[in-house]
This record gives structure tokens, C-alpha cells and sequence, in this order.
């Protein structure tokens, strides 16, 4: 006999089953397991970016200061003790006044007031604890500025070539990491940014020295590194 009911007809959709699911997570810890080391990378890379990009404000600020002083370099902080002032902090604060380093002794810098940017003073790779002046900064001075020795009298940027390095990323290690605002290119390691480091040279350019050239110009001199402009080998 024929149907006469006109209701219409109700179909219940298929539920997913148990292994069709697995199969959906499965594919999606695929994709996230494929995506996570590129998003880790693009963070690292920011990262650089924005380290580079505070190493190049001081840079500037470098600059513009000895235009200033009639390229004469601001003393480079050699020395736990400052008894005179420096780039990154004067005889008022730290070791020179008998107390402990703040982040805002950065301000009593001979750089601060040309960009006055708390800011760039700090590598985002960097990470605390802090302690020394690294509570005021991520970068160091090459103590080439006095030639690795006399802490009084600075040379002027014009005794520079162009590519050699004036300032690090430091990444200090050991008893003596940041204990003052200047270093011997010996004492800083890569780190931050996978085998190589950020540096600001003379020209005021902010260039990523690859490992092999870092590895390679930490130890020998004349270098970019090594580079007293009154010794021959650069040390």
C-alpha cells in the first residue's frame, strides 16, 4: 500500500567515529609540531632585529655625541670605578659612590641625553637575573677606546676605520661579566643570537657578525674586534 504521510522524512547525521578522530588530532599535532620551530625561529629573528636596532640608537647617539665634542669618543667606562664620567654612567653611581648598580643610573650616561630611550639600552634575548651593570644594559664598550688600559682620556672616532667595532651585545660570562661598562673582546661570548653577535662600529652602522667570523676575530688582531688604533696588533 502506498505511503500517504507527508511528514518529511528526518535523517540523523553520522557522528565521527572514534578513530576518525584520532586521525583529525593526529593531523593537527602533525602541523603544530611543523609550525612550532618556524614561529621559534621568526621570534628569534624579532628578537635580533630589535637587539640590532638598540645597538644602532646608540650608535647614533655615539655619533651625534662626538659632533659634539670634536670626535672625541666618551671615555668607554674601563674600569669598575669610574672617577670620571663615561658612556654609560658618571662617578656618582655603583662602585665610584659605594653602592650597588639601579637601571636608572643608564641615565647618567654621556649617551643617554642624545636619544633618552631606556629602551635600547637592553637586548630582549637578555634575560635576568641581572647583576653588575647589566642592570643597565645588555651592551659593553670595546675597551680598545683606551686602549685597553688607560682609563682617562679616550681617542677620537677619526683614529677608527669605519667597520671597527666601538660596542656588543656582550653576553658576559664568569666572575668579572659586567663589572663596568667596557671590555676586552675576549671576555664576550655569543649566545643571544645563536653562534654569532650584534655589534655597532665606528661608521655608526649595527651589523650580526656570523660565528665564524666572531670565532675567528675574538682571538687574532688586528681585527674589527681588536682594533686599538695605537698598536699594531690591534690588542
Amino acid at each position: 500500500m502506498p505511503r500517504t504521510d507527508s511528514s518529511p522524512v528526518m535523517f540523523r547525521p553520522r557522528a565521527f567515529t572514534i578513530i576518525e578522530l584520532l586521525v583529525v588530532i593526529a593531523i593537527i599535532a602533525v602541523l603544530v609540531a611543523l609550525l612550532l620551530p618556524a614561529l621559534g625561529k621568526a621570534r628569534d629573528s624579532a628578537r635580533k632585529v630589535k637587539c640590532n636596532s638598540g645597538l644602532h640608537q646608540l650608535s647614533l647617539a655615539l655619533t651625534t655625541y662626538t659632533v659634539d665634542s670634536k670626535d672625541q669618543l666618551p671615555l668607554p667606562n674601563w674600569g669598575p670605578v669610574a672617577r670620571q664620567p663615561g658612556w654609560l654612567y658618571d662617578e656618582t653611581t655603583g662602585p665610584a659612590a659605594s653602592r650597588a648598580f639601579e637601571p636608572e643610573d643608564r641615565r647618567t650616561g654621556a649617551l643617554y641625553p642624545y636619544f633618552e630611550s631606556d629602551g635600547a639600552y637592553r637586548c630582549p634575548s637578555h634575560k635576568q637575573p641581572f647583576e653588575g651593570t647589566a642592570k643597565l644594559t645588555s651592551f659593553i664598550m670595546n675597551g680598545a677606546l683606551v686602549a685597553y688600559g688607560d682609563s682617562a682620556k679616550s681617542y677620537r672616532i677619526d683614529q677608527f676605520d669605519g667597520n671597527d667595532v666601538l660596542m656588543w651585545d656582550a653576553n658576559e660570562q664568569g666572575p668579572v661579566a659586567f663589572n663596568d661598562g667596557a671590555s676586552y673582546p675576549s671576555e664576550i661570548t655569543a649566545g643571544h643570537h645563536g653562534e654569532g653577535i650584534n655589534v655597532s662600529a665606528a661608521d655608526g652602522s649595527s651589523v650580526y657578525i656570523t660565528g665564524p667570523e666572531f670565532a675567528r676575530e675574538r682571538t687574532s688582531g688586528p681585527s674589527r674586534l681588536w682594533c686599538n688604533p695605537v698598536s699594531r696588533d690591534g690588542r
